[in-house]
Protein backbone atom coordinates (compact mmCIF):
# COMPACT_ATOMS: atom_id res chain seq x y z
CA UNK A 1 0.00 0.00 0.00
CA UNK A 2 1.42 3.50 -1.03
CA UNK A 3 1.01 6.32 0.95
CA UNK A 4 -0.38 9.67 -1.14
CA UNK A 5 1.31 12.44 -1.53
CA UNK A 6 -1.46 14.94 -0.73
CA UNK A 7 1.08 18.30 -0.40
CA UNK A 8 2.14 17.64 -3.76
CA UNK A 9 -1.24 15.77 -5.01
CA UNK A 10 -2.56 16.96 -8.44
CA UNK A 11 -6.04 16.73 -7.14
CA UNK A 12 -5.53 18.30 -3.92
CA UNK A 13 -7.88 21.22 -4.01
CA UNK A 14 -10.42 18.68 -5.14
CA UNK A 15 -9.95 16.22 -2.43
CA UNK A 16 -10.17 18.77 0.25
CA UNK A 17 -12.93 20.41 -1.03
CA UNK A 18 -14.85 17.12 -1.95
CA UNK A 19 -13.88 15.97 1.70
CA UNK A 20 -15.48 19.02 2.99
CA UNK A 21 -18.73 16.95 1.74
CA UNK A 22 -21.17 15.37 4.38
CA UNK A 23 -21.90 12.87 1.22
CA UNK A 24 -18.71 13.36 -1.23
CA UNK A 25 -19.99 9.88 -3.57
CA UNK A 26 -20.12 10.38 -7.52
CA UNK A 27 -22.54 7.74 -9.13
CA UNK A 28 -23.42 6.63 -12.56
CA UNK A 29 -25.70 4.18 -13.72
CA UNK A 30 -24.99 2.46 -17.27
CA UNK A 31 -26.51 0.26 -19.44
CA UNK A 32 -24.49 -2.64 -20.17
CA UNK A 33 -24.37 -5.50 -23.01
CA UNK A 34 -24.29 -8.68 -21.22
CA UNK A 35 -25.62 -10.54 -24.29
CA UNK A 36 -21.82 -12.35 -24.73
CA UNK A 37 -21.11 -13.15 -20.75
CA UNK A 38 -24.27 -14.81 -20.64
CA UNK A 39 -23.50 -17.30 -23.47
CA UNK A 40 -20.47 -17.65 -22.03
CA UNK A 41 -21.43 -18.44 -18.97
CA UNK A 42 -23.75 -20.85 -19.36
CA UNK A 43 -21.47 -22.89 -21.79
CA UNK A 44 -18.95 -22.86 -19.44
CA UNK A 45 -21.61 -23.70 -16.40
CA UNK A 46 -20.51 -20.81 -14.73
CA UNK A 47 -22.50 -18.37 -12.54
CA UNK A 48 -23.34 -15.01 -14.27
CA UNK A 49 -23.68 -13.49 -10.72
CA UNK A 50 -20.05 -14.77 -9.42
CA UNK A 51 -18.43 -13.87 -13.55
CA UNK A 52 -20.36 -10.04 -13.18
CA UNK A 53 -19.09 -9.68 -9.75
CA UNK A 54 -15.69 -10.70 -10.79
CA UNK A 55 -15.61 -8.72 -13.88
CA UNK A 56 -16.67 -5.44 -11.89
CA UNK A 57 -13.86 -5.93 -9.10
CA UNK A 58 -11.46 -6.52 -11.72
CA UNK A 59 -12.20 -3.64 -13.52
CA UNK A 60 -12.58 -1.33 -10.80
CA UNK A 61 -8.84 -2.49 -9.70
CA UNK A 62 -7.40 -1.44 -13.36
CA UNK A 63 -8.50 2.14 -12.41
CA UNK A 64 -6.06 3.34 -10.07
CA UNK A 65 -8.76 6.37 -8.62
CA UNK A 66 -10.59 3.32 -8.09
CA UNK A 67 -7.79 2.17 -5.55
CA UNK A 68 -7.62 4.74 -3.42
CA UNK A 69 -8.89 5.31 0.06
CA UNK A 70 -8.78 7.28 3.30
CA UNK A 71 -6.95 5.95 5.83
CA UNK A 72 -7.11 7.83 9.01
CA UNK A 73 -5.37 11.39 8.00
CA UNK A 74 -4.26 9.73 4.80
CA UNK A 75 -4.93 8.91 1.34
CA UNK A 76 -3.69 5.41 0.48
CA UNK A 77 -3.40 3.60 -2.87
CA UNK A 78 -3.76 -0.30 -2.63
CA UNK A 79 -2.74 -2.08 -4.93
CA UNK A 80 -6.06 -4.60 -5.42
CA UNK A 81 -9.57 -5.32 -3.94
CA UNK A 82 -11.17 -8.20 -2.69
CA UNK A 83 -15.37 -7.86 -2.90
CA UNK A 84 -17.19 -7.58 -0.05
CA UNK A 85 -21.04 -8.68 -1.01
CA UNK A 86 -24.69 -9.22 -0.16
CA UNK A 87 -26.15 -13.03 -0.31
CA UNK A 88 -29.75 -13.44 0.02
CA UNK A 89 -30.70 -15.84 2.61
CA UNK A 90 -34.02 -18.31 3.04
CA UNK A 91 -35.41 -15.80 5.31
CA UNK A 92 -35.27 -13.26 2.31
CA UNK A 93 -33.05 -11.59 4.07
CA UNK A 94 -28.92 -11.18 3.69
CA UNK A 95 -25.67 -11.56 4.84
CA UNK A 96 -22.67 -10.05 4.15
CA UNK A 97 -19.77 -12.01 2.56
CA UNK A 98 -16.00 -11.35 1.14
CA UNK A 99 -14.53 -13.34 -1.80
CA UNK A 100 -10.68 -12.79 -2.37
CA UNK A 101 -10.89 -11.75 -5.86
CA UNK A 102 -7.77 -10.12 -5.96
CA UNK A 103 -6.29 -13.72 -6.17
CA UNK A 104 -7.50 -14.86 -9.07
CA UNK A 105 -10.72 -16.00 -10.49
CA UNK A 106 -10.49 -20.25 -9.39
CA UNK A 107 -9.67 -18.30 -5.78
CA UNK A 108 -12.43 -16.24 -5.86
CA UNK A 109 -14.90 -18.79 -7.20
CA UNK A 110 -14.23 -21.14 -4.68
CA UNK A 111 -14.97 -18.53 -1.81
CA UNK A 112 -18.34 -17.54 -3.80
CA UNK A 113 -19.30 -21.26 -3.75
CA UNK A 114 -18.47 -21.58 0.00
CA UNK A 115 -20.61 -18.52 1.23
CA UNK A 116 -23.64 -19.95 -0.92
CA UNK A 117 -23.20 -23.56 0.88
CA UNK A 118 -23.14 -22.27 3.88
CA UNK A 119 -25.18 -19.54 4.24
CA UNK A 120 -27.85 -19.59 1.13
CA UNK A 121 -30.21 -22.48 2.37
CA UNK A 122 -29.81 -22.40 6.25
CA UNK A 123 -32.01 -21.64 8.73
CA UNK A 124 -31.83 -18.22 11.28
CA UNK A 125 -28.38 -16.44 10.30
CA UNK A 126 -26.83 -13.98 13.03
CA UNK A 127 -26.38 -11.05 10.64
CA UNK A 128 -23.17 -9.69 10.69
CA UNK A 129 -22.68 -5.70 10.32
CA UNK A 130 -19.18 -4.95 10.33
CA UNK A 131 -18.17 -1.54 12.06
CA UNK A 132 -14.46 -1.20 10.72
CA UNK A 133 -14.35 -0.81 7.27
CA UNK A 134 -11.62 -2.90 5.19
CA UNK A 135 -10.21 -0.12 3.05
CA UNK A 136 -9.31 -3.44 0.47
CA UNK A 137 -12.55 -3.87 -0.59
CA UNK A 138 -15.35 -3.13 -3.30
CA UNK A 139 -18.98 -3.17 -1.73
CA UNK A 140 -21.06 -5.13 -4.21
CA UNK A 141 -24.68 -6.00 -4.22
CA UNK A 142 -27.68 -6.68 -6.78
CA UNK A 143 -30.95 -6.37 -7.06
CA UNK A 144 -32.34 -9.14 -9.66
CA UNK A 145 -35.81 -8.46 -9.24
CA UNK A 146 -36.08 -5.35 -11.13
CA UNK A 147 -34.76 -3.37 -14.10
CA UNK A 148 -33.87 -0.20 -12.37
CA UNK A 149 -33.02 2.62 -14.06
CA UNK A 150 -30.75 4.19 -11.14
CA UNK A 151 -29.88 3.65 -7.47
CA UNK A 152 -28.56 5.22 -4.63
CA UNK A 153 -26.10 3.57 -2.46
CA UNK A 154 -26.37 4.22 1.30
CA UNK A 155 -22.91 5.75 2.53
CA UNK A 156 -22.46 6.39 6.13
CA UNK A 157 -21.80 10.16 7.15
CA UNK A 158 -19.49 9.09 9.86
CA UNK A 159 -16.59 7.15 8.19
CA UNK A 160 -14.02 8.96 6.00
CA UNK A 161 -12.52 5.03 5.34
CA UNK A 162 -15.81 3.55 4.26
CA UNK A 163 -16.84 6.57 2.18
CA UNK A 164 -13.82 5.96 0.25
CA UNK A 165 -14.50 2.43 -1.02
CA UNK A 166 -16.08 2.29 -4.20
CA UNK A 167 -19.93 0.22 -4.24
CA UNK A 168 -21.68 -1.46 -7.45
CA UNK A 169 -24.93 -2.62 -7.74
CA UNK A 170 -26.70 -4.32 -10.84
CA UNK A 171 -30.44 -5.13 -11.47
CA UNK A 172 -32.51 -7.76 -13.81
CA UNK A 173 -31.31 -8.99 -16.91
CA UNK A 174 -33.86 -8.11 -19.74
CA UNK A 175 -34.14 -8.26 -23.50
CA UNK A 176 -33.87 -5.31 -25.82
CA UNK A 177 -33.89 -5.40 -29.95
CA UNK A 178 -32.72 -9.69 -29.56
CA UNK A 179 -29.49 -8.41 -27.05
CA UNK A 180 -29.27 -8.80 -23.32
CA UNK A 181 -28.66 -5.59 -21.16
CA UNK A 182 -28.36 -4.99 -17.36
CA UNK A 183 -27.99 -1.33 -15.39
CA UNK A 184 -25.01 -1.08 -13.62
CA UNK A 185 -24.22 1.22 -11.02
CA UNK A 186 -21.26 2.50 -9.60
CA UNK A 187 -20.91 4.74 -6.38
CA UNK A 188 -17.63 6.23 -5.76
CA UNK A 189 -15.66 9.25 -3.87
CA UNK A 190 -15.85 12.32 -5.88
CA UNK A 191 -12.88 13.51 -3.58
CA UNK A 192 -10.17 10.36 -4.84
CA UNK A 193 -12.95 9.91 -8.45
CA UNK A 194 -13.78 11.38 -11.51
CA UNK A 195 -16.15 11.06 -14.33
CA UNK A 196 -13.55 10.41 -16.59
CA UNK A 197 -12.37 7.41 -14.19
CA UNK A 198 -15.63 5.88 -13.92
CA UNK A 199 -16.15 6.15 -17.62
CA UNK A 200 -12.67 3.84 -18.10
CA UNK A 201 -13.89 1.84 -15.45
CA UNK A 202 -17.43 1.17 -17.30
CA UNK A 203 -15.59 0.71 -20.22
CA UNK A 204 -12.94 -1.64 -18.76
CA UNK A 205 -15.99 -3.67 -17.42
CA UNK A 206 -17.83 -3.95 -20.81
CA UNK A 207 -14.63 -5.12 -22.34
CA UNK A 208 -14.52 -8.29 -19.38
CA UNK A 209 -18.39 -8.80 -20.60
CA UNK A 210 -17.33 -9.46 -24.24
CA UNK A 211 -14.24 -11.57 -23.63
CA UNK A 212 -14.57 -13.95 -20.50
CA UNK A 213 -11.58 -15.38 -21.60
CA UNK A 214 -8.75 -13.22 -20.60
CA UNK A 215 -11.04 -12.38 -17.38
CA UNK A 216 -11.10 -15.13 -15.94
CA UNK A 217 -7.63 -15.87 -17.06
CA UNK A 218 -5.86 -12.88 -15.58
Amino acid sequence: MKVVDIEHWERRSHYEWFSSFADPSLAMDVKMDITKLLEDCKARGLSSFAVVMYAVCRALNNIRALRLRVLGESVVEIPAANVAYTLMTNDSCFVNCRAKAAEGFDVYLKDVKNNQAQFSNSGYVQKQFNNVSIIDDIYCSCIPWLNFQSVRQPIPDKSDESKSIPRACWGRYYQENGRMYMTLNITANHALVDGYDLAQAFEAVQKYFDDIDSLISE
